[in-house]
């Protein structure tokens, strides 16, 4: 669940992004305003989604580091029915 969250936060704040860079000129008329208001709080509302799901982003790539390091080190964990089937040791 929180990796839909993450993806949408990204998905919609580009998505803002190209609506505010798309509807930007120079106007002082009260729904533009409001609009462009709108627009910049619903992009700060994505970076605050994007900040909480971070650490899951984190997480994932220490478990990807560790199952690589334990895999292929020579400090790794010795399983010794695993290494018997292949002869290792």
């Amino acid at each position: 669940m929180k990796i839909v969250s993450l993806i949408l936060s990204i998905v919609v704040f580009f998505g803002a992004g190209f609506f505010l860079i798309n509807d930007f000129q120079a106007s002082t008329e009260l729904n533009y305003l409001l609009y462009m208001s709108i627009l910049v709080v619903l992009m700060l509302i994505c970076i605050v989604g994007v900040l909480i799901n971070y650490p899951l982003l984190i997480q994932q790539r220490k478990k990807v580091r560790t199952i690589i390091y334990n895999s292929y080190s020579n400090k790794r964990i010795v399983n010794k029915e695993f290494d018997h089937q292949f002869t290792m040791s």
